[in-house]
């Protein structure tokens, strides 16, 4: 049997990927093939990973394996300073799973990068289209404009999940990349984004029901298209919380008017009358028609002045303890090649199966990108064929 290959790379740089992640030794171990003692020992110089342990650990710390050949660890990273902070994040006390999650997105956002250069592929660059200073009310026209969706269009899906992927589809053709995280709480994170061009990326949270997750999808477009007219304090600093953030007050303002535009909206809940009181059979019905939450319902009506606050606030209390428009099973056990999709996104899948099929990476480094097995990439392959998925995790 062939020796295996050591990596010689600095016990600093172990120890710093492991930290950075937010991961103590038992944790990592945890994630990785290898016990708490040995982490231990190859941080501390004794002995070394060889080069495929190394990528092992590239994995599970969400490290490219190139970061492990460094002379020093690199220093500047700070998450709340880099991605939009959430409700119930504090400052310097991220769970290692969002650290995790924004990390592993930014590694298939370079790994895209780099995809498209040696597919010699090309990249559109997202015009500026929106301004937090415009007439929220707009969002309609240009949000809904811009991805070709039209209301009718959205009253006819017949599922929430179709709706979801019908959204999805239209922003991954604007040149954007979308993967959905489930290590995640739902209370620390519903999405987030990284703005930067060519290639945003938008992150939402597989946990959150299919309704929740197409406002969370539309209310981080809107931030990107925020960023492409240069505002870029999408990036949070300091200490104000993201309700005192004017882009995420003006995001939420053109999500759901993009969303549930007020004409047509209006005009739809008159059939729902008891929505505007907060009943909630009546708020779930309306909901399920739009294909957005009934939170989200809710706020808009508050917003339109069809619904009192006092409702919405009475309504939210409640729903904290009762979430009954909470995600619900699939019905079934989910096929390997639909969480793959579904995870990674039918752009940034394609870009890896064709680079691969064209032997332009090795097979190795196919299944890292997917984290799946070769043995699924012909159903992975029909998948996106079909168009995606029709329905998902």
């Amino acid at each position: 049997m062939a020796r295996s290959i050591p990596a010689h790379v600095n016990p600093k740089l172990l120890q710093w990927a492991r930290e950075s992640a937010r991961l103590s030794l038992s944790q990592a171990a945890a994630s990785s093939k290898f016990d708490s003692e040995t982490l231990e020992a190859w941080e501390k110089g004794r002995g070394g990973p060889s080069i495929a342990q190394l990528r092992d650990l590239g994995k599970a710390y969400k490290r490219p394996i190139s970061v492990f050949f460094l002379a020093e660890p690199p220093k500047g990273f700070s998450p709340q300073k880099e991605f939009r902070r959430l409700p119930g994040v504090i400052p310097g006390e991220e769970s290692s799973e969002l650290i995790q999650a924004i990390r592993e997105a930014s590694y298939r956002r370079q790994a895209a990068l780099d995809l498209i250069e040696i597919l010699k592929e090309s990249v559109e660059v997202i015009p500026s289209k929106l301004d937090p200073n415009f007439d929220p009310e707009f969002g309609d026209s240009i949000i809904r404009q811009s991805l070709g969706i039209s209301w009718k269009d959205q009253l006819r899906w017949p599922k929430p999940h179709n709706a979801l992927n019908v959204w999805k589809s239209a922003i991954e053709a604007q040149s954007i990349l979308i993967f959905q995280t489930s290590e995640v709480p739902i209370e620390e994170m519903r999405g987030t984004c990284i703005p930067d061009q060519p290639l945003p990326v938008i992150v939402i949270n597989s946990k959150d029901a299919p309704h929740g997750r197409i406002f969370s999808l539309i209310h981080e477009y809107a931030h990107i298209l925020f960023h492409s007219s240069g505002h870029q304090t999408t990036r949070m600093e300091g200490n104000a919380t993201p309700a005192q953030q004017p882009l995420e007050v003006a995001a939420n303002a053109f999500s759901a008017s993009a969303l549930l535009p007020r004409e047509e909206f209006l005009s739809e809940s008159v059939r729902y009358p008891g929505a505007m009181e907060g009943n909630d059979d009546q708020l779930k019905l309306l909901a399920q028609r739009v294909k957005v939450s009934p939170e989200a319902v809710l706020r808009r009506l508050v917003k339109l002045g069809h619904a009192s606050e006092n409702t919405y606030q009475k309504k939210r209390k409640a729903w904290g303890s009762r979430v009954w428009y909470a995600k619900q099973g699939s019905g079934g056990p989910i096929s390997q090649s639909v969480k793959v999709i579904a995870r990674d996104g039918k752009d940034f899948t394609r870009m890896v199966l064709d680079a691969y099929d064209r032997r332009l990476i090795s097979t190795s480094n196919a299944s890292d990108f997917l984290g799946a097995k070769p043995i699924h990439f012909s159903k992975i392959r029909e998948g996106l064929a079909l168009g995606g998925i029709a329905a998902g995790p």
